[in-house]
């Protein structure tokens, strides 16, 4: 097939891949998908049509995996609908060179095996890259993917998502080498041993909770149009009062809302506080999204969780120390000619690191706002682990698309990580509670309004990944590259010397 034909064929294959991630979730498309992608890589003999392939396939998975992002910008009246080609445009470009530049390193190794170990090496580098480079996106990572099959994504207890990003790359090629029965048959091997050992984890690791504690997360489901309208805030903030008094089998101990749920800056604001504990129960706690005014005088406002007792005192706050660029804040302010995407006057103050607060009658909390929850490794504060996640978001940007799915898919995968139970609270949804396997326990529906009681998961003792972080996938990307270098290079020496 000529390069160019290959070219296309790389970008198709790349945006049918978007399929395999949450909500349709359908792997198995991948080891159709990967193998005939992999033979145009193993083929390949230049440096420009290794990077071309790789370029392709990627700018095909980014534009079709988040589109969904496309919604966001048509809220505000249309006022950002010129930016529509720009989001698949952008995560094209971005996805494309993440996976370009893998490609580009593959001509460095043999073709074969070796070219292969070379690229689970170099993705899965660059896919950690991808997570902390220019603020960070750790989206749709590839071994993400293994979310919709809870045993095998068990192996991020161990080598956290990036290291099922390396496995993946050899189970997705595996079809390829079908000639050689030997190797094809040590990869399903090594899927099976994985799949095995993580059915074993799920079963063995039970559904414990934490005695004493009963949650109730509330999701009001209020369109994104009316969350920032002035006219609406008592309406938004009564809503959220109505659902969390709501008679319940149990009697609720702790009432979580979602990011941004109250519209009012609780810090200064002593009417509209005496309003919102009318939602706490007796005895109880509400844990609620909100802007705390930082500094009167600059009028700054940080986007917070709020912990507050029945009587109305604020036993402590935690703000967003992750802000979204374009959302919260806009990068390079004065030289860039558009605004961000929140109608805030002004860019949201930063919080100095995610960290662990305590909770009234509950085990200490890790606070998590929106998107801080995709980070792999940087969602826990190591130095004081907290016993459970609490994870506030706004999904109503994103309607009923795919985006609410992959933000769920991403905080089971911290679960799974670190041990530790999430609880989520979704405007518009999905809310959830989360067991440290990446188990939901109890969800609601996206675009639901409504309230989810449920127990609190216990955690489980620090996982490997939780303790030793990204050591272990960097550790296995340095011996894959280095290895398939050595090969390379051994192919070489062993060809100068028969010329003599």
């Amino acid at each position: 097939m000529h390069i160019k034909k290959q070219l296309l064929a790389s970008f198709g294959l790349g945006l049918v891949s978007a399929v395999c991630f949450v909500p349709t979730g359908a792997i198995w498309l991948m080891f159709l998908l990967f193998p005939i992608w992999f033979a145009f890589i193993d083929k390949a003999q230049t440096k420009k049509a290794l990077f071309g392939l790789g370029f392709c396939f990627g700018a095909g998975m980014g534009a079709a995996s988040l589109f969904w992002l496309t919604q966001a910008l048509m809220i505000d009246d249309g006022a950002f609908a010129w930016a529509l080609p720009v989001v698949p445009i952008g995560f094209g470009l971005v996805f494309g060179f993440f996976w370009g530049i893998p490609a580009l390193l593959c001509y460095w190794s043999r073709p074969g095996f070796s070219r292969l170990v070379m690229l689970a090496g170099t993705l899965t580098f660059f896919e950690w890259v991808r997570s902390w480079i220019f603020t960070g996106f750790p989206w749709n990572l590839l071994g993400s993917m293994w979310i919709a099959c809870l045993p095998i994504a068990q192996l991020a207890a161990i080598t956290g998502v990036y290291g099922l990003t390396f496995a993946s790359v050899f189970w997705f090629a595996a079809p390829y080498f079908y000639k050689n029965k030997h190797l094809v048959a040590g990869i399903a091997a090594t899927f099976v041993l994985v799949f095995v050992g993580g059915y074993g984890r799920l079963a063995a690791l039970g559904d414990e909770t934490v005695w004493g504690i009963r949650l109730r997360l509330v999701q009001p489901n209020i369109a994104q149009t009316l969350k920032w309208d002035p006219a609406a805030r008592e309406d938004n903030l009564m809503k959220h009062i109505r659902l969390s008094k709501k008679a319940g089998q149990k009697q609720v101990t702790h009432v979580i809302w979602p990011e941004a749920a109250v519209p009012y800056l609780l810090n200064v604001d002593t009417d509209a506080r005496a309003m919102t504990i009318s939602a706490v129960p007796q005895g109880g706690t509400l844990i609620t999204g909100g802007m705390r005014l930082t500094d009167p005088k600059s009028r700054q406002l940080a986007n917070s969780i709020f912990v507050l007792n029945d009587m109305g005192e604020i036993k402590t706050t935690y703000d967003k120390s992750h802000l979204v660029p374009f959302g919260e804040y806009v990068p390079l302010r004065g030289l860039l000619p558009f605004d961000k995407v929140v109608p805030i006057s002004s860019d949201f103050v930063q919080g100095p690191h995610v960290r662990t607060v305590r909770v009234p009658n509950a085990p200490p909390a890790g606070m998590l706002v929106c998107y801080e929850v995709i980070f792999p490794g940087r969602v826990v504060q190591k130095k004081y682990r907290p016993k459970w996640l609490v994870n506030v978001t706004n999904d109503g940007w994103y309607g009923l698309s795919a985006g609410p799915y992959q933000h769920l898919a991403a905080a089971q995968m911290r679960a799974i990580e670190e041990g530790l139970p999430v609880v989520r609270a979704a405007g518009t949804g999905i809310s959830a509670v989360i067991a440290p396997t990446g188990e939901i326990t109890a969800s609601l529906p996206l675009g639901l309004e409504g309230v989810l009681d449920a127990d609190l998961p216990r955690d489980l003792p620090p996982t490997l990944y939780g303790r030793m972080g990204n050591l272990i996938p960097l550790l296995m990307c340095l011996l894959a590259i280095g290895w398939a270098f050595q090969r390379n290079n051994d192919q070489k020496h062993s060809s100068i010397k028969d010329a003599f």
